[in-house]
């Protein structure tokens, strides 16, 4: 996503050239174009089009379709004033050689120049056919151009790749801290939903971004009071007992329990009764959601459990 904006922001402040080259012959010609008025105003709602989709939608901006229309424009104004020895039919193609190696590879950027070229010698061999003369000081400033915009594009495809390496490092940063913290609450006896119970996963990308020190410590402070919790509630019951709570969150009566344990269910009643006691809570599906939030069991399990009614509760 950040990737995205960052490469159609680019492009769009390239694009921008678009409608300021149409509006600059308007200016300086001395009669009006109403066809190069009409690509100012076409290039100039698709400019603003894009800086509106670019703000509220920006996933759906396909920039090759972009750059489709901008090679639609190049390819008119040229072959509007491919006869005219006054204005540069090439002017805005330097910019349409930029967006291609921004948007596509650096094989199609060779592969628009040698067109470039092509339309260049067209375009002087025509001039030179009617008018007897030729304008090498056009050729060089468009040559000069499409290198500058060249040279640009390269360097924000160079931007482009090195943002990416960065996005992928910030991933793999955060798939080992997740990695680390999970073992870490695995040798507690805590399960990695814990994560993301506690927001941590959304402060290791934080963390993995901004390299803020402050959500470290913070991280720190949560696991510690997490690991805390569990330790001191589990602390409190038998393992026996801790037996009896695994089985009460699987929603298995007293009497199935009893069948496993292979005690009576006198015996398992007591302990549930134990259980309650130590946890200062009422009924069974209390004492399985004070397991829950302690963390003695499972967090990742509790969408499997079933709160039962009261009279199959004791059954």
């Amino acid at each position: 996503m950040i990737f995205k904006r960052n490469v159609t922001s680019r492009l769009l402040l390239i694009r921008a050239t678009f409608p300021l080259m149409f509006l600059a012959v308007l200016w300086l010609s001395p009669q009006p174009h109403w066809f190069i008025l009409g690509l100012f105003l076409l290039s100039s709602l698709d400019f603003l089009g894009g800086i509106i989709q670019f703000v509220w939608q920006p996933n759906l901006f396909d920039d090759r379709f972009a750059v489709a229309r901008d090679v639609i424009y190049a390819l008119s104004y040229y072959i509007f004033f491919v006869h005219n020895p006054q204005i540069s039919a090439l002017m805005v193609f330097p910019s349409v050689l930029a967006e291609l190696f921004v948007v596509f590879d650096y094989r199609v950027f060779f592969r628009a120049v040698i067109v470039e070229i092509a339309l260049l010698i067209i375009r002087m061999t025509t001039i030179y056919s009617i008018y007897h003369q030729l304008h090498p000081t056009w050729a060089i400033l468009i040559c000069t151009a499409s290198v500058v915009m060249g040279l640009l594009g390269l360097e924000i495809a160079r931007l482009e790749e090195l943002q990416v390496n960065i996005v992928r490092q910030q991933r793999e940063l955060k798939e080992t801290l997740t990695a680390m913290l999970t073992t870490t609450l695995a040798n507690s006896g805590i399960d990695e939903g814990v994560l993301h119970q506690e927001n941590i996963s959304l402060m290791l990308e934080d963390i993995c971004q901004d390299a803020s020190q402050s959500k470290g410590r913070e991280i720190g402070q949560r696991l510690a009071q997490v690991i805390a919790i569990k330790q001191a509630a589990a602390g409190l019951l038998t393992s026996r007992e801790l037996e009896v709570l695994v089985l009460a969150s699987e929603n298995h009566s007293y009497g199935k329990i009893a069948k496993h344990l292979q005690v009576s269910e006198g015996t398992v009643r007591a302990h549930a009764a134990s259980i309650m006691r130590k946890a200062e809570v009422h009924s069974r599906n209390e004492m399985v959601l004070w397991a829950y939030k302690n963390r003695i069991l499972p967090i990742t399990t509790l969408q499997n459990y079933t709160v039962k009614t009261s009279e199959a509760l004791h059954s």
